[in-house]
């Protein structure tokens, strides 16, 4: 019910059967607020028969469609594991609910497709990064993008030093654990000298981190977010050494972090992350000024969409405040462009920027003008 991968929203893109009702709340846990999130959510699925009704559907059928999401709200025990938003996706036959870890703006949407520009920051590997918080004690990894940090949780990641390498002292000057497991030393006992305490816990530690760096594999596998470093100074290049994520961020938060709540960690890691999103952004829009002019550029949404579709849109950058509406045929590639919202349309502009997330393109939904060449929406092409 709750994971929203890359899998899932490429599935959603090609639901076009309709009627697709898309709900976005953003929920409060543990506030106020929150107890207000079920009447809030019943309204916007009243809202959502009202356009259905409008856009043809008989009202039996409307109330019949949503009524599998209209039992969300009295459901306590799903209110009790909400996060920072909720999204529900509706179709005549299906009903997905998702507790999302960033916050939504309230909204409620009908068409042939699901609305889904909302969801583009949790995909937007140009509007996301990592951290990874280290210290011998415990490892955390966090989710982060402009509006804050959630710790995710990591099947597998060690608890600490201790409960990795399974390390006890035995005698004065002298150390014993067992083996770490993985393969990374021989089974039984292994002691230290005191001599040799130094580069003995170097390696422990090492081996340590090379746990670490297993269990964040299958969470950090297709991903390009930046991952930034927390912790002690001398702990951060033994786990450079280790590490095999190939996004690992230059940057470092140098320090123990580990009594810090999300928003502190935030606070501290947002002005060494920040940066580099700007700069990223910058490096996209030099690349695209290179190639203004030949066929790997386009500032045409009629090109742009097809191309999108077909996984072709390195990079896209779409006016965050405008819209384009009109209709898109992905069996013919032909779009039709509208001046107004006409029954059927939908925003070709969020459909190309979903598109291009979809095929593992970088979207950056900026202001009017930081758009390349003064236009809408602007496309770097792969081929």
């Amino acid at each position: 019910m709750d994971s929203l991968g890359m899998r899932t929203l490429r599935s959603m893109i090609q639901q076009q059967s309709g009627p697709c009702v898309s709900v976005y709340l953003p929920t409060h846990a543990g506030s106020e607020n929150g107890q207000q999130d079920p009447v809030r959510l019943k309204n916007l699925l009243q809202q959502a028969e009202q356009q259905l009704v409008e856009q043809g559907v008989r009202p039996a059928a409307a109330r019949r469609m949503l009524q599998a999401a209209r039992d969300v709200p009295a459901d306590a025990g799903f209110w009790e594991g909400r996060g920072r938003g909720l999204a529900l996706f509706i179709t005549p036959d299906d009903l997905a609910r998702y507790r999302l870890p960033q916050s939504v703006r309230e909204s409620v949407q009908v068409g042939k497709r699901y609305h889904l520009k909302p969801l583009l920051a949790m995909y937007n590997a140009a509007e996301r990064f990592f951290v990874l918080s280290l210290s011998q004690q415990r490892a955390r990894l966090w989710r982060g993008a402009r509006d804050g940090l959630q710790e995710l949780a990591v099947e597998g990641l060690p608890a600490g030093i201790k409960e990795a390498l399974n390390y006890t002292v035995v005698g004065r000057g002298t150390a014993a654990h067992p083996a770490a497991p993985g393969g990374l030393g021989k089974q039984g006992a292994v002691f230290h000298a005191q001599g040799n305490q130094a580069e003995t816990h170097k390696e422990d530690l090492a081996a340590y981190f090379r746990l670490i760096d297993l269990a964040l594999q299958p969470v950090l596998r297709d991903q390009r977010s930046p991952l930034l470093l927390a912790g002690v100074a001398y702990l951060l290049p033994i786990y450079r050494e280790v590490n095999s994520y190939p996004c690992l961020a230059a940057p470092e938060l140098a320090g123990n972090h580990d009594h810090l709540s999300a928003h502190q960690l935030f606070q501290r890691v947002w002005p060494l992350v920040e940066p580099l999103f700007a700069q990223t952004r910058l490096e996209a829009t030099q690349r695209h000024a290179q190639l203004v002019g030949t066929p790997r550029t386009s500032r045409d949404i009629r090109q742009i969409l097809p191309a999108a579709n077909a996984g072709r849109v390195d990079t896209v950058f779409v006016d965050r405040e405008a819209q384009q509406w009109g209709t898109f045929h992905p069996d013919t590639g032909d779009v039709e462009l509208h001046g107004d919202c006409q029954a059927g349309d939908e925003d070709l502009l969020d459909l190309a920027a979903v598109e291009t997330l979809a095929h593992r393109g970088t979207v950056y939904a900026v202001a009017t003008d930081q758009v390349p060449e003064g236009t809408p929406v602007a496309a770097l092409f792969r081929w």
